[in-house]
């Protein structure tokens, strides 16, 4: 007579599942931060690659112009410093402009971009206004900051968006140190630097290294 096998299945009991549920979540506590702080330094290095193809456009420009650029329009109307270079050399890609890890509008707002420096030395500019940039008179181009992150500090009635201009004699913190408080930048002689508290301080530049809390109109 064949004898047949009983299988018993043993269930988990309430305080195991208990024990793997709290396992599980310890794991995940673990793993977001992580997975977090990768996500953020895959945008920061995303960054630094928009820089770095701007400091190409940027070169291209100067090289076209003779060692000038325009920090600005003389227009206005939404024009800035990014429309007459991505017009002038060429950009095609406009979201270059943008910083990823930032709440920009959209490229199509050239107000809402990466920053230009907009106070050179006074004897390195010309023309109305002192808008336009005379690059090759800036004794050291590889300590001077181009562009850089920057947030609004309500300029234009943005609230905490990027901006396109900054100014290194000015108390208003646009510098945006928003990359583990480091502020992604383009130096005059094209390198790209993710510049801490201690070299933007050296460079005379002020930053904001947490969030930008000036109310704007929207």
């Amino acid at each position: 007579m064949r004898r047949t096998r009983r299988i018993h299945l043993r269930a988990f009991t309430l305080i195991e599942l208990l024990v793997v549920i709290a396992i599980l979540g310890l794991l995940a506590g673990m793993l977001l931060p992580a997975l977090a702080g990768a996500k953020g330094r895959a945008k920061s290095t995303q960054c630094l690659s928009h820089l770095r193809q701007l400091g190409l456009a940027t070169q291209i420009y100067v090289n076209d112009f003779h060692g000038r650029m325009m920090l600005d329009s003389f227009f206005g109307g939404g024009e800035t410093w990014g429309s007459i270079l991505a017009t002038n050399a060429q950009v095609a890609a406009r979201d270059v402009f943008l910083c990823p890890s930032y709440k920009p509008f959209g490229w199509q707002n050239w107000l809402t971009i990466y920053g230009i420096r907009m106070d050179p030395p006074e004897e390195c500019t010309t023309g109305p206004g002192g808008l336009i940039f005379l690059t090759d008179r800036i004794p050291q181009p590889s300590a001077y900051l181009h562009l850089a992150d920057t947030t609004s500090q309500a300029q234009g009635g943005y609230t905490a968006r990027q901006y396109y201009f900054f100014r290194a004699d000015s108390a208003l913190k646009m510098v945006h140190a928003r990359h583990n408080r480091r502020a992604n930048s383009l130096f005059l002689d094209g390198h790209v630097q993710a510049c801490d508290q201690v070299l933007l301080e050296n460079l005379g530049v002020p930053a904001e290294y947490g969030l930008d809390t000036a109310p704007g109109y929207f």
